[in-house]
């Protein structure tokens, strides 16, 4: 989880960077955040691969985690984010898990596509 989290952590520090600094990546940037707590969601589920809902979890919490990030990293360089706190936690939190279940999906189908294999070389 440490590698998963300190991956969303940064790209989210940075995307946020990039919005404050470059205002044109501004129209684009939630939905940046959000594919990234997604991404970080999934390399979660898919290192974990002990269920859809520990996967879920798991990418749930490094969502919020990204979310919070995200939201404090506005804070500090001056923007209003008070009254979407809750909403960009909440989003990123979804999409994390969300992500939780597609990495749960892939390293299912992963393991799936080895087992074929052995047993096609066995033969």
């Amino acid at each position: 989880m440490k590698r998963t989290l300190f991956i969303g952590i940064v790209f989210q520090i940075v995307l946020v960077a990039c919005g404050y600094f470059r205002p044109a990546f501004q129209p684009g940037l939630l939905f940046a955040c959000m594919m990234t707590a997604a991404v970080a969601g999934m390399l979660y589920g898919r290192d974990l691969a002990r269920g859809f809902l520990a996967g879920m979890m798991g990418g749930a919490m490094i969502g919020a985690a990204c979310g919070v990030v995200a939201v404090l990293g506005a804070g500090w360089l001056g923007e209003h984010p008070e009254t979407t706190i809750p909403y960009g936690v909440m989003v990123l939190m979804l999409t994390g898990a969300v992500g939780g279940f597609f990495g749960e999906v892939d390293a299912r189908l992963r393991a799936w596509l080895v087992r074929k294999l052995t047993e096609h070389m066995k033969s």
